[in-house]
């Protein structure tokens, strides 16, 4: 990235929408909040009613001042707006204290009466401690908006260039809905246009390569390399393209576009500190279901092994909501970023600093800890993902998500406190207690495949890994009335505690899998689907029904005998293994990761020679 020392220059920070999606008026107190809707008039102006107030510390619509303050040459950060009426204006901000209460701090009010169209500038005090600032409009008559934007001055603007990359696998609908949305809004736009590449890594070969291609977007048609193998063909792409990229921007393709992220996103690297200039930026992933719900902005791979958010679930409709989620995640943890939208330096998405051949699960945990990433998020900055929930697969929690783990950990010393062999042992008790025997096994298949080596890996095929792993899976099969009779929807996700005796009766029997007594346990258990450890609704049961209430489905798991020996002594083996094996198996990782990294190994992994030829 080059910098250019210069005068002192106004830039947009963020523009301010007035106008939400209608059709999502769940998610309307993201950008505004109002007892009176905003209204768009027939020219396209917007009209705010009189005797109410608009206020806009909101998701979408507040500044982020003190990361601006923190991560560029920002200053004097001023508010603007095009507007005419008479109304208040009242600046303020907020910050959360020592004792994590947040308090408010007033800057102004302003009375204006304006008969024609204005542009107003209001500024924000350089010396606050805010971490968000934001504004409310109190109409006295009827005050129509042309445009509003937050503004600064700096002596310092980069010149970013971004490559956009998405990796899609037969998923064209959404593929095609946010190529028009990009460029509607960016490609189209003579500011932003300058600025962007796109990169789409068609590993399902389904989109129409000379339909969809144009001189800034190029579709790369390529084999099923999974989600690892799809972001570094773009990567590489990217290091090999013509255009001299600072950035690379990895995007999953199951999602919902905010095109005001890729603008908000080029004027923060516009004016990035040098010091800063090596973080990644991580965009939020919000639910598409409930598009007001953050999943997730920063990830934590924590010493119990587990993945997830390390910020609480928070509602962005609510305005305490906005403040907290500006608060920074511990540097001190085993953060990562989702690649649903990851923007990196160039400067380490360099040929030799690749991402590892994961197929799926674990790549964007393994990158950010491997670089020891830094990040940065900011409201606003954000994309609308499918959930998670209700896509429980064994096939990939249990088998892809830990043999991609304990390799990771295996490579890496500072997972040293990560202890993956510990969480496989809990989940394959917690899947037999409840006769899961087929999620059991693809656990210890996961342990075993990591012993194979790192040969195993590297000549995988993981399209037919992840068939032949999905064949081993549980099938949801449509609920019957057989099945309902025993379903309390209602209380399926309750937890109900367990008395002693029996609980040491579940414990000491396996739950009627060993020792004589498994022939007084015939009651039937209803549990949810996936996730979860249910011990009172399954015990001294002889089949489990497993139910997904979302989709009105179930897996029924029936109590034997003889697969629980067989797996009991599978695993009692595989874990005498691990525990002698380990130490020559984690050093001949380390020894080959250097290779997995480098783009000799991939350009051969991908089969790029061949299919250019091709």
């Amino acid at each position: 990235m080059v910098s250019n020392s210069q005068t002192t220059v106004d830039v947009t920070l963020q523009d301010i929408i007035f106008q939400p999606d209608i059709a999502n008026d769940r998610i309307a107190d993201m950008y505004y909040r109002s007892i009176s809707p905003i209204m768009l008039t027939e020219d396209h102006n917007f009209l705010l009613k009189e005797d109410t107030f608009y206020e806009f510390l909101t998701y979408i619509n507040s500044l982020s001042i003190r990361k601006w303050r923190t991560y560029t040459y920002a200053h004097n950060f001023i508010l603007k707006l095009d507007l005419k009426g008479k109304f208040a204006i009242e600046l303020m901000g907020h910050y959360i204290d020592s004792r994590n209460n947040i308090q408010k701090e007033w800057f102004g009010r302003y009375m204006f009466d304006l008969e024609d169209y204005t542009e107003i500038s209001l500024p924000y005090p350089e010396d606050t401690n805010c971490s968000v600032v934001s504004f409310q409009i109190s109409p006295i008559e009827d005050t129509f908006i042309r445009s509003g934007k937050y503004c600064a001055k700096t002596e310092t603007v980069n010149e970013p260039f971004i490559s956009l990359v998405t990796t899609t696998f037969k998923k064209e609908s959404y593929v095609k809905k946010n190529i028009a949305l990009i460029k509607s809004n960016i490609f189209d736009d003579k500011e932003y246009s300058p600025y962007f590449q796109w990169f789409i890594i068609d590993n399902g070969r389904t989109l129409d390569v000379k339909e969809l291609s144009t001189d800034k977007i190029k579709i790369v048609p390529n084999d099923n390399t999974g989600g690892s193998g799809g972001f570094t063909r773009g990567m590489i792409e990217t290091l090999n393209s013509g255009k001299k990229a600072t950035h690379v921007l990895l995007m999953d393709d199951d999602v919902e576009f905010f095109p005001q992220s890729f603008k908000r996103l080029l004027k923060l690297l516009m004016l990035m500190r040098p010091e800063y200039s090596d973080r990644f930026i991580s965009g939020a992933m919000l639910e598409v279901t409930e598009k007001n719900i953050q999943h997730e902005d920063v990830g934590v791979f924590s010493p119990d092994a587990s993945h997830g958010p390390y910020k609480p679930r928070y509602d962005l409709n609510l305005w305490d909501s906005v403040v907290r989620n500006e608060e920074p995640v511990p540097e001190d943890l085993h953060q990562y970023a989702g690649w649903w939208y990851c923007c990196i330096p160039v400067s380490t998405a360099s040929g030799s600093n690749l991402p590892l051949p994961f197929f799926v699960r674990g790549d964007d945990v393994e990158y950010s800890i491997r670089n020891n990433a830094k990040f940065i998020t900011m409201n606003g900055i954000c994309i609308w993902h499918e959930g998670f929930g209700g896509k429980f697969s064994s096939s990939m929690e249990f088998y892809q998500v830990h043999r991609n783990d304990l390799i990771l950990t295996a490579i890496h010393d500072k997972l040293s406190d990560v202890q993956v062999l510990e969480r496989i042992r809990i989940l394959f008790w917690d899947e037999i207690y409840k006769f899961n025997y087929k999620g059991a096994e693809l656990l210890l298949d996961a342990l075993e495949d990591f012993l194979k080596g790192p040969e195993f890996i590297e000549g995988l095929d993981g399209e037919k890994c992840m068939k032949e792993k999905s064949a081993k899976d549980n099938k949801l099969v449509p609920m019957t009335d057989k099945v309902r009779r025993y379903v309390d929807y209602g209380r399926l996700y309750e937890f109900v505690p367990m008395e002693k005796w029996k609980k040491f009766i579940y414990d000491h029997t396996c739950n009627g899998q060993k020792r004589i007594l498994y022939s007084n346990f015939t009651k039937v258990g209803v549990i949810p689907y996936g996730w979860g450890n249910y011990p009172a609704k399954q015990s001294f049961a002889s089949v489990i029904y497993a139910v997904d209430h979302v989709k009105d489905a179930y897996v029924e798991y029936r109590r034997s005998i003889k697969e629980f020996k067989r797996l009991s002594k599978r695993f009692k083996e595989l874990k005498a293994r691990y525990l002698s094996e380990y130490e020559t198996v984690a050093q001949k990782y380390k020894a080959k990761e250097k290779t997995f990294e480098s783009e000799d190994f991939w350009t051969g992994y991908l089969k790029m020679n061949e299919q250019e030829k091709g």
